[in-house]
């Protein structure tokens, strides 16, 4: 047997040599270290620290805290959506035994990076900035840097989410917890406390987007001459991106907004790439939309991975995510494996949807171009309806839930007053339509999610068997 296994590495080095593909022997399991670095670096002697007057502005004094807290210095640039700025990012780490912290400290480790805005209606609409970060080897340079950020896995992209419509600081940070235990990858999260250019900016989530890598996906680096390779799109709105997919789907009008290429790059993605992509998906949204979509051999089940999509529905729909399917939405695919979805953006989920009151006696992704076709076939209802029996007795159980939620916001702390002292104002600001959806305080906010998960759950135990009225075979 070992010789046939040597045989077998050996014709697949030769391929590489010859065709010129880049071959990953090993992926790195990701973690180590809590610092931006990963590294057991001494202290940082030069940073930015936080303005003590701009604290005493909101009330506060420097302070000690449990969480970890960054420090963003951009020497005085301006941060703008547009254009990415270098700046320094600055990691006091929390202490392993859960001592507190102080601010004032000088801080574990530092690291060159750039930052930019991001985010979509939060850009416009909320007063607290979503940043997207990526860390270098040094200043100016192309060379990216791969940190164990607050001691998650190895990566030199994140993005830092910062609560401002969802007043209980954690509806993302919940659902990605949910999502790690369902799905082979779900972002990993961070509660962090986090100073830009001094000033205090309150509680960000640090997140890990989805993207390629050893922590994350962990799709494959190299692709066929054919064109043939791994990649993740996003469906999201036609005006969000430029040069969208040209698919089946859109092509025939069964499906709502567009794909676009997230991996390969832009920069790396060649032509034949990019158009044996659009054939890998058009075929599957063929065999979908076609007649013979529930056939097992040559329907939608030849293409997607039923289970995970099975699953993202019982997700999306249990925390009632109004833009599943259809917004922030990641189609994903091995090369040489089946079609699969990444979770993302949580904040308007649990009925905090900002233009609208959200209905607990309803389903959601009914009207998703994909989902939409997959819920007429009866073996794909199904796969929901035991695949969901399934998860209310276990990660989605009301005692689970409800615990994760005690352990977040223990795991908060005094950041919360903190944070309110910064942007507290928004309890006395109507944002999310009909005046009684407004919690009024942090407690309020968490009552309503917790009362919020109740009546939602309590519709699906007794409904989810309706999916089956919109069968057709």
């Amino acid at each position: 047997m070992k010789s046939v296994l040597k045989g077998v590495f050996a014709a697949v080095l030769l391929l590489a040599l010859i065709f010129g593909v880049k071959v990953v022997y090993a992926r790195e399991a990701g973690g180590g270290g809590v610092a931006a670095s990963g590294t057991a670096a001494a202290p940082v002697q030069s940073w930015k620290g936080p303005d003590t007057e701009l604290l005493a502005d909101y009330g506060l004094e420097p302070f000690e805290t449990t969480l970890p807290v960054l420090f963003i210095d951009t020497k005085g640039q301006r941060i703008t959506k547009e254009n990415k700025i270098w700046c320094e990012v600055s990691v006091l780490d929390a202490d392993p035994s859960g001592a507190a912290r102080s601010v004032m400290e000088p801080p574990d480790s530092q690291e060159a990076a750039t930052i930019k805005l991001r985010g979509a209606s939060s850009y416009y609409r909320f007063d607290k900035q979503q940043y997207r970060l990526k860390f270098y080897e040094e200043e100016g340079t192309g060379r990216a840097k791969d940190v164990a950020f607050l001691g998650m896995g190895r990566n030199s992209e994140w993005v830092l989410n910062g609560p401002f419509l969802d007043k209980t600081l954690l509806r993302n940070r919940l659902v990605y917890g949910i999502g790690r235990e369902m799905f082979e990858w779900a972002p990993d999260t961070r509660f962090v406390e986090v100073f830009v250019d001094g000033a205090y900016e309150g509680v960000y989530l640090a997140v890990e987007p989805v993207s390629n890598g050893a922590s994350r996906l962990r799709l494959s680096e190299f692709g066929l001459l054919s064109g043939e390779t791994s990649y993740i799109v996003k469906r999201d709105r036609s005006e969000t991106e430029v040069d969208p997919l040209n698919v089946y789907g859109k092509r025939a009008g069964k499906t709502n907004n567009d794909l676009f290429m997230e991996y390969p790059s832009a920069k790396k993605l060649t032509d034949s790439q990019r158009a044996w992509i659009e054939k890998d998906i058009s075929a599957f949204e063929e065999a979908l939309f076609g007649d013979d979509f529930a056939d097992p051999d040559i329907g939608y089940a030849k293409y997607i991975d039923v289970d995970e999509f099975a699953d993202y529905f019982i997700l999306n729909e249990a925390v009632m995510n109004h833009d599943a399917g259809n917004l922030s939405t990641y189609p994903y695919k091995e090369l040489g494996g089946k079609l699969r979805i990444a979770i993302w953006d949580y904040n308007n989920c649990f009925d905090n949807f900002q233009w609208d009151a959200e209905d607990f006696d309803k389903f959601y992704l009914y009207d998703d171009g994909w989902y939409a076709r997959l819920l007429q076939d009866r073996a794909f209802v199904d796969r929901i309806v035991e695949r969901y029996t399934v998860w209310r007795e276990g990660v989605l159980s009301p005692e689970e839930m409800f615990d994760r939620i005690d352990s977040y916001t223990e795991e908060l702390g005094d950041a919360v007053e903190r944070n309110y002292a910064v942007w507290g104002y928004s309890f006395q600001t109507e944002m999310l339509a009909g005046e009684e959806r407004n919690p009024t305080s942090y407690g309020d906010a968490i009552l309503q999610l917790r009362t919020a998960i109740n009546k939602r759950f309590a519709f699906l135990d007794e409904h989810i068997t309706d999916l089956y009225a919109n069968c057709i075979n």
